[in-house]
């Protein structure tokens, strides 16, 4: 304990800042993730067909992610994070106390959605510019295992306030992680210009045909992310029954797991590469799918359910291999914010097939759907060069020695 004080007082302070403000934005997704869909559940009584269609606008904003990014590409990326702290702010203070209806929750949600979404290319962006060289992983697993750990206290307050706030939970949970995104707002501010990192070069938009793996990567994990995020909990909720104390008591074990887990992803990718991990990954997206298509072995989806939360640590590989092949440490911030926007374009569209798909043929189909996604997945992942591969050498010709 000594020797985690030390490091942190002898830490960048603009760093410092920025992790802070990184745990109470973490604290913000730690509510929204247990309480969400109990939320709509409770308070619209969505059918699976509509809750599938509500994903075209919650993810619309991450669509918009690079045009996001070409209007702020002047301005430093430090005025990014704050910029999606009160945009975050705003947005879920409206969802628990100024939505009487459907129509107007949905402004509110789009106002949220923009503020998280917009974060991911800031994460990234500032988690390599803190890092240093062959530690990039690392540092962005750091990053990730505090916004786990954060999301452990906005979970633990909505399994905590589930107990004794009744029909009030959501107003109580959206207040508490209102104010919390308000307060990352006050730690990226405390930055100050030591922590500033200028968008680089001021480009607004870049698209290279060598970054195609790159590209393709984030289309993938678009799809396969939001069937999981969609469908993996509301199959909990609505045919297993899952509470909202439960919901928020398997946000809380992911969270609790992923501090760790997430750190030792981000070293194994610095170890071993990301072509390794990413294939990986895909392997076990094709088990928690099949796991979820055929098993209704409740402790067994609630490991799957948690497994794949960890996964979504695989972010780190491909943030990683895209700073290997970069043409120009310029490149990195339009180029992040061009992959959320591809991520976003399948995740719009693939929610609302898939409760067609559900209410069509069940919700088994959706996840024997997605299960393909782990096989291009894989393919994918073992198509791209990351520097580790050891280059294949041809055997030696002894020469003839005379008789």
């Amino acid at each position: 304990m000594n020797k985690l004080l030390e490091r942190w007082g002898n830490a960048d302070p603009a760093f410092k800042a920025f992790l802070l403000g990184v745990f109470f934005l973490g604290i913000n997704a730690g509510v929204l993730s247990a309480a969400f869909n109990n939320y709509l559940h409770d308070s619209f009584s969505l059918t699976s067909q509509q809750r599938g269609f509500l994903e075209f606008p919650r993810e619309f904003p991450g669509f918009l992610v690079l045009f996001m990014a070409g209007l702020l590409a002047a301005l430093p990326v430090r005025k990014w994070a704050i910029t999606t702290s009160l945009l975050t702010a705003v947005g879920v203070a409206g969802l628990g106390f100024v939505s009487p209806t459907y129509n107007l929750m949905i402004v509110w949600m789009l106002l949220w959605s923009a503020g998280s979404h917009l974060f991911m290319t800031v994460e990234s962006v500032m988690g390599l510019r803190f890092a240093k060289e062959g530690g990039h992983g690392r540092r962005l697993g750091q990053i990730s295992g505090m916004t786990n750990f954060a999301a452990i206290s906005g979970a633990g307050f909505v399994w905590a306030v589930a107990k004794i706030a009744g029909p009030s939970i959501y107003r109580w949970s959206f207040f508490a992680a209102a104010i919390a995104s308000v307060v990352s707002a006050f730690m990226f501010a405390r930055m100050g210009k030591s922590g500033e990192e200028t968008a680089p070069g001021n480009k607004r938009f870049v698209f290279r045909w060598k970054y195609k793996w790159y590209y393709l990567l984030n289309i993938i994990f678009g799809a396969r992310k939001q069937i999981f995020l969609t469908f993996a909990p509301w199959v909990l909720v609505t045919v297993y029954g899952a509470s909202p104390g439960l919901m928020a008591a398997l946000a809380l074990i992911a969270a609790a797991a992923g501090v760790v887990f997430r750190q030792a992803f981000g070293a194994l990718v610095d170890k071993v590469g990301e072509r390794k991990m990413l294939a990986a990954d895909s392997v076990i997206l094709f088990g928690v799918c099949a796991g979820f298509a055929f098993s209704a072995f409740r402790p067994l989806l609630y490991f799957l359910f948690i497994l794949d939360n960890l996964m979504f640590a695989a972010r780190i590989a491909r943030t990683t291999y895209l700073n290997k092949i970069v043409e120009s440490k310029a490149d990195l911030s339009p180029t992040i914010s061009l992959g959320v926007t591809l991520d976003h374009a399948l995740s719009m569209s693939v929610p609302a097939a898939g409760g067609l798909l559900w209410a069509a043929y069940g919700y088994k189909a959706v996840f024997m759907a997605a299960s393909l996604l782990s096989v291009a997945s894989l393919f994918t992942a073992l198509a791209i060069d990351d520097g580790k591969r050891k280059p294949a050498t041809s055997p030696q010709v002894q020469p003839l020695t005379p008789y």
